[in-house]
């Protein structure tokens, strides 16, 4: 619905069209009947009364064993507060408006004497019940959750009815008047009357605050109800006999705002979710129907996705590999042969071998946990700066290895990396005038081990590091390069623990790498690269880590 007022457009939600219609016909029944009191004004006969009376009564007492019932179960499923405190709400209230009809005055005897002033006693115990009870629910957060066992509530909805019973049956004297015959209310049930109304007002306000959040229907058609209580309410203000027009309104809007509250229950319990339930069906109904369609279509739209993933990957495999030196490079009195194999098409391994000037070459092997595409995009990054482009930077981190690895700890801290994860690399420069290697390991777990020509061999692990990670808020590593002498016809194998991971590649274990540099020992580095791979090839068929080598030949 939209409202036009000068340039401005104000819109109503048409849920709120329902509440309006309700209102607008209650009030315009309580004014008619305010301004034509006389002209309708009636007392009705004992009789006549007592027969309607009943009849609304009990249709009322109905509802609300209905609206419990609903309640209760849907509690058991589902343990919302909410609907538990509803269920013992109506439970009390039908029970003591089941007792207020036995009790009005006029009805045969039954527990006691009929009379008005027991009937109106259990009219406001039951109207300040459920108004205190729906206030409640109104305020406590829809999801709320509780383990408290509907059984027990029950037994405690029981106990207090027969707590009430007792004292408005058989010692009623002991409570205030709220009618006294002759006079007619009292100021205490007007003003009791009075307090539901506001508690019943601030019930529809929180119900409207809750619908606007959630636009659940229901809530509105529940407010409506409330609306009709509340006017209810209104006329049992009004009443000078228990038996006139007033009174007999009162009943009616009662009837029709507890109508409204079952209404609104049942349909957002027990319809609104076999609504869905069939809807779900229809679905399933349908997808069952077209299901070798669906998975064919679904089954081409994975295959388009996986094909362009893997071309994606492809080229993001070729971009990284072209960033690998060859797998040969000869240097003045020094060769390097390399294999660089991947687990998968991205790897987490990388090395470089390159000049610094023309007496020093800088060489580096790392590891990145994990491998994929994460790994790769993580040497990328390890790529720029283990390497300067810059002449200066090059040459001082290259012929320092110690500091070239510090700086890169620093620059990795700089950056929110993930906490797992970690680089482990080996940096290490080589003079070729004077044939000494000049290394530092950042956390490199599987040492690079020089091979002697005369069949001996040790472990380059005389120097100090820590990997590369994300703990520079609590800890700073020290990194200090240690030298190795070289000579002619020395090797070293640089390599990742891909290589000698037989849990994860079934490949060679360590002991059996020092048997083969042993053996050959005196073969040229391009023999022993050969051979090593010859082993691999023979040892490994599905792999799931990356391998990575080089050795390095001195001539």
């Amino acid at each position: 619905m939209i409202l036009e007022k000068g340039n401005k457009v104000y819109g109503i939600k048409n849920d709120y069209l329902y509440i309006i219609i309700i209102l607008v016909i209650t009030s315009l029944v309580f004014y008619l009947s305010m301004v034509f009191e006389y002209e309708i004004y009636i007392i009705f006969s004992v009789v006549n009364f007592l027969t309607w009376h009943t009849i609304l009564e009990f249709i009322s007492v109905i509802f609300a064993f209905i609206i419990f019932n609903n309640c209760y179960y849907s509690y058991k499923h589902t343990k919302r507060v909410r609907l538990l405190l509803l269920a013992s709400t109506f439970f009390i209230v039908g029970s003591i408006d089941f007792l207020h009809t036995l009790s009005y005055e006029g009805m045969p005897f039954t527990f006691a004497q009929s009379s008005v002033e027991m009937a109106t006693t259990y009219w406001v115990f039951a109207r300040l019940i459920m108004a205190v009870g729906i206030f409640i629910s109104s305020i406590i957060p829809f999801y709320k959750k509780s383990k408290f066992n509907e059984k027990s509530a029950i037994i405690l909805n029981i106990l207090l009815i027969f707590i009430i019973f007792h004292i408005v049956t058989y010692k009623i004297d002991v409570l205030p008047p709220l009618f006294i015959q002759g006079k007619g209310m009292t100021s205490l049930k007007i003003y009791l009357e009075y307090f539901i109304v506001a508690l019943q007002i601030l019930s529809i306000i929180n119900f409207i605050k809750t619908y606007e959040k959630t636009s659940n229907t229901y809530l509105i058609i529940l407010s409506s109800g409330l609306i009709l209580m509340t006017f209810s309410e209104g006329l049992f203000t009004l009443y000078r006999s228990v038996y006139d027009t007033f009174n007999l309104l009162g009943h009616v809007y009662k009837v029709w705002g507890v109508y409204l509250i079952y209404h609104s229950i049942y349909k957002y319990n027990i319809d609104l979710p076999y609504k869905k339930l069939k809807e779900a069906q229809g679905k399933v109904s349908l997808y069952a129907d077209n299901l070798e369609k669906i998975v064919n279509i679904r089954t081409e739209e994975f295959r388009k996705a996986n094909e362009k993933l893997n071309k994606e990957l492809d080229y993001a495999k070729v971009i990284q590999q072209s960033l690998l030196p060859p797998e040969k490079i000869i240097f003045e009195n020094v060769v390097f042969n390399s294999k660089y194999i991947p687990c998968e098409k991205l790897s987490g391994d990388f090395y470089d071998i390159y000049e610094i000037n023309k007496n020093n070459i800088a060489m580096y092997i790392l590891d990145v946990t994990g491998h994929g595409v994460p790994a790769a995009l993580l040497t990328m990054f390890s790529i720029n700066n283990v390497k300067s482009n810059e002449k200066i930077i090059k040459r001082y981190r290259g012929l320092k290895p110690h500091k070239n690895l510090k700086n890169f700890y620093e620059e990795f801290n700089k950056l929110n990396f993930p906490e797992e994860m970690h680089i482990v690399t080996f940096f290490a420069t080589y003079n070729k005038p004077n044939k000494v290697l000049t290394y530092c390991s950042a956390g490199m777990n599987c040492y690079p081990i020089l091979i002697r020509r005369t069949g001996e061999y040790e472990l380059l692990d005389k120097s100090r590091g820590f990997p590369i990670c994300q703990l520079s808020e609590f800890f700073t590593p020290q990194y200090e390069s240690a030298k190795v002498q070289l000579q002619e016809g020395d090797k070293i194998i640089f390599y990742t623990d891909g290589l000698t991971d037989v849990q994860k590649n079934s490949s060679i274990d360590h002991k059996k790498l020092l048997n083969i540099l042993v053996r050959n020992s005196k073969s040229s580095g391009e023999k022993l690269n050969n051979y090593i791979l010859k082993k691999l090839e023979n040892s490994i068929k599905d792999f799931d880590d990356d391998i990575t080598y080089f050795i390095m030949e001195i001539l």
